[in-house]
């Protein structure tokens, strides 16, 4: 867990205080702590340059490398950089962090005076007004900001003579850094250091917890967005083009009409509607099987294609689908409404059914193979697909999912996914598919969460500060896809988004606000948005941006934001607007279509 700085660093601290806005909080973003995760056969050794970019990061989402004349005397222990350079008073080493995207997109710069996307209003940016970094060990470290070509635009000595670790921070004025590329620390020739962690002090604007809260998860899948190709990015940290989700692309769309309503605010009306236009215009043009889109797609050849290894999905495509159509109705873009329920009717669905009467999954890549497994068990993501189809086809029935009720293993997501789009499943009515009371299981398995870790790690950090979430995500290495569940024995990983997915469900929202407030203080939910996963022991964590998961938090974060406020919840609205959505969801809930819905669907056939 991160700790304040030291008392030696609080003259420094409260300079870069008094330089702040009024009203303003600082709060320190990691650039990057230096652990790394890894599978715990691979080895990093001393003098390694090259690295995993898949999994090796900042935490700002960027890459980050070693650079000098004795880079090789670099080694990475467990949790710190060390750099031995007693013996060569001529040589110099250190590491580089891009601050926004990867270092050799020179396009992609760090505003310190709007640090977050672009998109997002003055009114919502935040500023960078200190770098602090945690060191020990004698002689001088050189701290600087470089401009993509390569200009100093800030830049630090440290005289260093401490056996023990202290914070070091140092003030900087936001408006000199408009285009920081780098930040950079270089051990002095002669130095002997070790180097734990380094970080950005950030200004808080003036806001309420309860739009912060969704500020700061709007901007992680933003920054998973790129402006040129029309995608979000699986990770923010990888290059534009090699490896993008389409079902994320479908959420950061909803989520930006949601920030862009007028109670709101955090980008435009016209930004958000050109991001619609544009996402389904780039979606459009992809090759689909069978009409259904692919789970991951890359650039290859100047155009893009289902990343190989990967499937054409029904789940994949229902939430990118649903998602669209949501915000066109929110932005009033009939246009494109009309266009995704249209493409919706084009999937054909009878060859995509099993023996059992399920869909499928998907296709393979090869766009033939249809894979085996369907969608059986019971929850969100079976909804979602049912949902889909029915909008194609709202007479259609399909059989009763497996297991009415019970999420698989007790997975957090599960209960909660559908409601991300749809506020039918508030519900206590059982519905007529299954007999399923969805609220009175969303709380169960919200009981079950927060009670799991009390009882099975009750003086672990996760538990004393009132964390759950034994979900889904990233594995601790962050190169694999985990499964957790309360039905489980002796869970550790725990997915924080579950916080944010299950937060309306809470009688009282504010505590959920302090429960994020606590998270912040222990670098879980840092400026740049919530970690992918951390340990119950509170020690490690993954700071991953990744983008399906930011998409959950960010429509989450947005439907606790309308619940505490007591104000329309926009995606919710549109839900009951769509009148194809209203006949689908007559598979649930008999009652669900309006009489006016009823009237609009009969003029439109």
């Amino acid at each position: 867990m991160r700790l304040l700085p030291t008392i030696g660093a609080v003259a420094a601290l409260l300079c870069v205080q008094a330089m702040a806005q009024p009203g303003t909080r600082l709060v320190w973003q990691p650039v990057q702590e230096y652990f790394i995760h890894r599978d715990e056969t691979q080895q990093i050794a001393a003098g390694t340059k090259r690295l995993n970019s898949f999994t090796s990061y900042t935490h700002l989402g960027s890459d980050f490398g070693f650079h000098g004349q004795a880079e090789h005397e670099i080694e990475w222990l467990t949790d710190e950089i060390v750099v031995h350079l007693s013996q060569q008073p001529d040589a110099w080493a250190g590491m580089w962090h891009s601050l926004a995207g990867q270092a050799r997109n020179e396009k992609r710069v760090m505003n310190f005076t709007r640090p977050y996307p672009e998109q997002i209003t003055p009114k919502y940016q935040p500023r960078v007004s200190a770098v602090m970094i945690e060191a020990a060990g004698r002689g001088k470290i050189k701290l600087e900001i470089k401009s993509p070509t390569q200009e100093v635009r800030w830049t630090q000595m440290i005289e260093l003579n401490e056996p023990h670790y202290r914070m070091f921070v140092h003030p900087i004025a936001p408006e000199s850094v408009r285009d920081g590329k780098n930040i950079v620390w270089t051990a002095e020739p002669g130095s002997e250091v070790k180097i734990s962690g380094l970080f950005l002090g950030v200004e808080i604007p003036p806001m309420s917890w309860d739009a912060y809260a969704f500020l700061a998860s709007y901007a992680k899948i933003a920054r998973c967005y790129s402006i040129d190709t029309g995608f979000v990015r699986d990770r923010a940290h990888i290059e534009e083009g090699a490896f993008e989700s389409v079902s994320a692309t479908g959420m950061f769309v909803l989520a930006t009409a949601a920030a862009a309503q007028d109670s709101i605010g955090i980008v435009s009306a016209d930004y958000a509607r050109w991001v619609l236009t544009h996402t389904h215009e780039v979606v459009k043009k992809l090759q689909t099987t069978r009409g259904l889109l692919p789970h991951f797609v890359h650039r290859h050849a100047g155009a893009y294609h289902i990343h190989p290894g990967t499937e054409y999905s029904t789940i994949d495509t229902a939430i990118y689908a649903q998602s669209m159509l949501l915000a066109a109705l929110m932005l009033d873009v009939p246009a494109v409404a009309e266009d995704i329920v249209r493409q919706l009717r084009s999937i054909d669905y009878d060859l995509m059914r099993l023996p059992d009467g399920h869909l499928s999954h998907g296709f393979d890549d090869d766009g033939i193979t249809l894979l085996q497994h369907g969608w059986q068990d019971w929850g969100g993501e079976t909804a979602l697909v049912m949902l889909m189809e029915g909008i194609a086809n709202p007479q259609h029935r399909p059989p009763p999912m497996r297991t009415p009720g019970k999420a698989w293993q007790g997975t957090g997501f599960i209960t909660e996914l559908q409601s991300l789009f749809h506020p039918d499943f508030d519900s206590d009515e059982p519905d007529i598919h299954d007999g399923v009371r969805w609220l009175s299981v969303r709380r169960a398995m919200l009981g079950a969460q927060r009670g799991y870790l009390p009882k099975r790690w009750p003086k672990s950090q996760a538990a004393l500060h009132g964390i759950y979430g034994l979900s889904a995500g990233e594995n601790q290495a962050g190169n694999g896809y985990y499964v957790g569940g309360t039905d489980l024995p002796d869970q550790k990983l725990i997915h924080p988004h579950y916080v944010l997915m299950s937060a309306p469900l809470h009688p009282q929202t504010s505590e959920i606000y302090g429960l994020l407030e606590r998270m912040e203080k222990a670098s879980y939910f840092p400026p740049w948005g919530m970690v992918e996963n951390l340990d119950v022991d509170g020690l490690s964590y993954l700071p991953m941006e990744g983008s399906l998961n930011a998409g959950f938090e960010a429509l989450s974060a947005y439907h606790l934001l309308a619940k505490y406020r007591r104000i329309p919840d926009a995606i919710y609205e549109a839900s009951h607007k769509s009148p194809q959505i209203r006949r689908a969801m007559q598979l649930f809930y008999p009652t669900a279509a309006s009489n006016e819905s009823a009237e609009v669907e009969a003029a439109g056939r």
